[in-house]
């Protein structure tokens, strides 16, 4: 193999553009004057929330800015209360002129699931994508009341968005209609190359674009940005059809129902597991609002296909013996309120889980999701129920992303001037670095900017970093977005670790005298009624801090930071613990 590669590598690597690809922009004559610049909103060392924006400059001055994918990220574990991150696009707020548009790569959530909290903020610009993908982002925006559309766009149309010129490349990936894409510019090209593998049999019988890869491989491609993530892995990430005989296998063994969960996106694999679950006698049933979201739009679409008539409702699935069941369930992530955790906990108005009923998760955590997986896994077990997942059942769960015989492929097929690796954590991009070195390919030329920082590409020169912005985790909480910063979550963490203590200082409104005993509320912090003691104490070291020489309160906000303060020190000695501290005035 590595020398099928190293040959590839010597007829691709830094070829020169067969056309200057400035003269096919008119208005901009001076090749030197124009860049590209390279800003990641998001995806940037990390797996999730993946943004990216191509910013061409020409003398200076911003003219044209192409965004690219729009995802979610996950909260951290340490995120109390969150339920989700999404790209930082303050870079933007003063260039909202400049966008000319936004341009998909496929349907996960992780690239589309942001648009609905991030499309507001960008102005009525146009989105594109291809089918199944914009059909996904226009359910987001939908049920967010927001009245554009995505465009769908075939594998054989273009996007001109100001100066960038936008092609589909069809690749495989655990999606289908997932697309790298070709962007042109002034400056050269550069090759988007987001989620992928090469499945040489996948389930929908489309292959990869090998060919349109290797014709823009020989054109000259200036920097080529691509997944990481499978990078740690050797050989080819194996193909979707490994799953059916492990599937297969596992439903006859089940006496009772069934029931799959992987990624409401994974459409390829629910429509095998439908497949296989139809050619063992069960009727099928979808629980979960984005699994019956998605699987309606794929059935209009002509992506899923089976009898409608095998379809049973919820409601009357009690009519359904057990052992014809196959239950189709969003929650593969371990998301608190999905229909799967809602069933676990016994929380469903018509489905519960019973001995002799199996549940199969095909599909690994997300990294960060971990802990909320394993802990539904185990509440699974407590009814009773068979749980079948990857860490005891082997060939559950396909990785969609390339291994390191998938990266080697794309690198020497498209043979570019650089190499960004992004969607994967700082392991992943070493681990890609080394297997690019591999095949000749020079390890400096892989470019490894830190989180924020900006590279810019100018015609006959090296790219460099030109700025680095600082970008923060935007928190999505309920229907707030971006309110919770900081302080609140360091509160919220505090509480958590330490406890919190309320402390309530009765005050005579028109004296602003003290009035009576402060009272100590201590939530888990310590235990009050073994604790009396140490509050006494605490009440005087309240009382005291309340002292002045007139005997009355004249600058409430000094005074409690200085009872927060004069508190936190006292508990901190008494019981090396830190609570949080919220003083309250009670007016009396």
């Amino acid at each position: 193999m590595n020398n099928y590669f190293a040959k590839r590598k010597q007829k691709r690597f830094f070829q020169k553009p067969q056309t200057d690809p400035q003269k096919t922009f008119v208005g901009f004559s001076d090749p030197g004057k124009g860049s590209i610049r390279i800003i990641p909103l998001g995806g940037s060392s990390s797996v999730t929330k993946n943004m990216y924006a191509y910013e061409y400059r020409y003398d200076g001055k911003v003219r044209d800015i192409l965004l690219v994918d729009c995802g979610i990220g996950f909260p951290d574990p340490d995120m109390y209360g969150v339920d989700l991150v999404i790209p930082d696009t303050r870079y933007l707020a003063n260039k909202k002129e400049a966008i000319r548009g936004l341009v998909f790569t496929h349907g996960h959530d992780d690239h589309i699931g942001a648009i609905p909290y991030i499309y507001p903020k960008l102005g009525k610009i146009p989105m594109w994508g291809t089918p199944l993908t914009a059909a996904f982002a226009n359910i987001k925006l939908k049920e967010a009341k927001i009245k554009s559309q995505v465009t769908p766009m075939q594998f054989d149309q273009t996007v001109t968005a100001g100066v960038f010129k936008v092609s589909f490349v069809r690749m495989t990936h655990s999606i289908p209609d997932t697309s790298n894409l070709i962007i042109e510019t002034p400056v050269g090209i550069f090759y988007h190359g987001s989620d992928f593998k090469f499945d040489f049999d996948p389930l929908d019988g489309k292959l990869s674009e090998l060919g349109k890869i290797n014709e823009v491989g020989k054109r000259g491609v200036r920097c080529l940005l691509t997944d990481c993530l499978g990078s740690e892995r050797a050989g080819f990430t194996p193909s979707e059809h490994k799953i059916g005989e492990v599937l297969e296998r596992e439903i006859s063994m089940c006496p009772g129902k069934f029931f799959f969960t992987t990624q409401s996106s994974n459409i390829s694999r629910i429509q095998l597991a439908i497949e296989i679950a139809l050619s063992q006698g069960r009727q099928i049933a979808f629980l979960g609002r984005s699994v019956v979201k998605n699987t309606e739009a794929s059935l209009e679409l002509g992506y899923m296909k089976f009898p409608r008539d095998m379809v049973v409702r919820d409601r009357d699935l009690r009519k359904v013996p057990p052992s014809k069941q196959f239950l189709i369930v969003a929650g593969a992530q371990g998301q608190p309120e999905s229909a799967l955790a809602r069933i676990a906990n016994d929380n469903h108005q018509f489905i519960s889980l019973s001995p002799g009923d199996t549940v199969l998760f095909s599909a690994d955590a997300i990294p960060g999701n971990e802990n909320a997986v394993n802990d539904l896994i185990d509440q699974i077990y407590r009814t009773g129920a068979r749980v079948s997942y990857t860490s005891i059942t082997e060939d559950l769960h396909v990785s969609g992303h390339g291994s390191q015989g998938d990266h080697m492929l794309l690198l020497s097929a498209l043979g570019p001037d650089y190499v960004l690796p992004i969607g994967g954590t700082y392991r992943h991009i070493m681990n890609y670095k080394t297997v690019a070195g591999e095949i000749g390919f020079p390890k400096d030329h892989i470019l490894m900017p830190e989180n924020g920082e900006i590279l810019e590409f100018r015609t006959q020169q090296k790219p460099r970093v030109v700025e680095t912005i600082n970008l923060e985790n935007v928190l999505v909480d309920g229907l707030g977005v971006g309110d919770v910063g900081s302080i609140v979550l360091h509160d919220r963490q505090t509480i958590a670790q330490e406890g919190i203590v309320v402390v309530v200082v009765p005050m005579e409104q028109h004296s602003g005298r003290i009035i009576g005993e402060p009272d100590i509320v201590s939530r888990g912090f310590v235990y009050i009624k073994e604790s009396g003691g140490l509050l006494e104490k605490a009440k005087q070291v309240v009382v005291q801090s309340l002292q002045t020489k007139k005997g009355r309160i004249m600058d409430w906000r000094y005074s409690r930071e200085l009872v927060e303060d004069n508190l936190q020190h006292f508990l901190k000695k008494e019981t090396g613990r830190q609570p949080l501290i919220v003083p309250v005035i009670l007016e009396v």
